[in-house]
């Protein structure tokens, strides 16, 4: 019984300045894994945007392509330019705006063929009707993509097309509106956009936006 209190005895708790120590310890070892994790996170999520882009772009030009096999794709032309704007809620439903020409609505003559392109389309999911009815080209496509990326929701698209090809395409999973500042055309054609500044991916108000072809860090036209 002697040794047992002995023992107990000998057994001592830390001291409020061994205490201090090991606390001031974890704090120093938050300071640099939290933003080293969060960084992870982030390089991750602008990662998974650039790919879900570059899909977007992939799909975009096979429909392109199908289109213009079955007779009213895009003019073969310079002049020939489209911008489709994708807007996914958070239930997985599309709506698609088109542009003709490079500003308005409309503005050139941008299609050919059987189908009319629609410029207004809302409403559409996944794996709902049969597209061989569907007389909307712009319908139709947004039909395509969306059984293709039926997990893609909250999400804004932009897909800016010429004489049949999708040049470029702008994603973001942080909702439905555009960021307030987005690369430009010229910025496509030279690789590079300003970002915030410090991270490719990240927008000046902090939306991560996917790109294809994938847009690196510098200075915007």
């Amino acid at each position: 019984m002697i040794k047992k209190l002995q023992k107990l005895k000998a057994k001592k708790g830390f001291t409020l300045v061994e205490l201090i120590v090991v606390i001031a310890i974890i704090g120093v070892l938050a300071a640099i894994l939290i933003p080293t994790m969060l960084g992870f996170v982030t390089s991750s999520r602008v990662t998974s945007a650039n790919t879900t882009a570059a899909e977007l772009q992939k799909q975009i030009n096979n429909f392109l392509t199908d289109a213009d096999t079955a007779g009213y794709g895009m003019k073969k032309s310079n002049t020939a330019i489209a911008s489709f704007t994708f807007k996914i809620t958070d239930d997985g439903t599309w709506g698609t705006t088109l542009s003709e020409g490079s500003y308005s609505p409309a503005a050139s003559d941008a299609f050919k063929g059987t189908k009319t392109w629609g410029t207004e389309i809302t409403g559409v999911k996944a794996n709902e009707g049969n597209k061989s009815d569907i007389e909307d080209a712009t319908e139709l496509m947004t039909r395509t993509l969306a059984d293709v990326f039926p997990d893609v929701k909250s999400s804004y698209v932009f897909a800016y097309c010429v004489g049949g090809s999708c040049k470029y395409v702008a994603y973001s999973a942080d909702g439905t509106d555009a960021p307030s500042s987005m690369p430009t055309e010229d910025d496509f054609k030279n690789g590079v956009y300003t970002w915030d500044g410090n991270t490719a991916g990240i927008t000046s108000d902090g939306i991560i936006l996917g790109t294809a072809p994938e847009l690196k860090l510098g200075k915007a036209s």
